[in-house]
């Protein structure tokens, strides 16, 4: 038949097309399709400035409590003399009080003390005036109280160190004072009360 060998030729044309063509597939590498991603415009200048690290914000100091000033000791005793205490009492309220100190100044005497409050109520050691300091002779030396706390109010579950300032000075031949909180109208065995009534007698040398 005459049409067979045109029909081998043609097949072996294909052939060697095919051949050439993955032939040239196969000479050069194969490049990965290009991906543009989105990126962030860099900024002309940076974002943070460089420099010294920002100071930490510091807590704001709190002022102290404001005591009235007491100048220095009484008549026949030195300027300003100090006698140590360690008296202690502790009330069925949950209230102690400690003395520390007593100072005798020209005018004034200060008593220093350390209270503390474990109930679940404020309590007041200052209720009418009735802190008071009295010596042997019977004679009654006022309280200066603070202007933010005249009642001497002390918080729940707190303790609390405080300068008793009364107005002096002791004159003659005075032994022993007085301290006494809350006067007639405290209760020295209440356990639910809120003014609770402390008795000390402080030797004076």
């Amino acid at each position: 038949m005459k049409f067979q060998p045109t029909l081998i030729a043609l097949a072996v044309t294909a052939a060697a097309t095919a051949a050439q063509a993955q032939s040239s597939l196969l000479d050069g590498p194969l490049q990965a399709p290009t991906l543009r991603s989105s990126s962030t415009p860099t900024p002309s200048q940076p974002l943070v400035k460089p420099g010294l690290p920002s100071r930490p914000e510091l807590p704001m100091a709190t002022a102290p409590a404001a005591v009235p000033a007491a100048p220095a000791g009484p008549a026949g005793q030195d300027a300003g003399r100090t006698v140590r205490l360690e008296q202690q009492q502790a009330h069925p309220s949950g209230v102690t009080m400690m003395l520390t100190g007593i100072t005798y100044r020209v005018d004034s005497v200060i008593v220093s003390a350390s209270i503390t409050n474990l109930s679940d109520r404020p309590v007041s050691l200052n209720r009418g005036n009735s802190l008071v300091l009295i010596d042997d002779r019977g004679r009654a030396h006022p309280f200066v109280p603070p202007t933010d706390n005249p009642e001497v109010q002390v918080a729940a579950r707190s303790r609390v160190n405080a300068n008793f300032v009364f107005i002096g000075p002791l004159t003659g031949d005075i032994r022993s004072v007085q301290l006494s909180t809350n006067g007639p109208s405290g209760s020295r065995s209440d356990r639910l009360t809120s003014t609770p009534s402390f008795l000390f007698r402080v030797p004076v040398s």
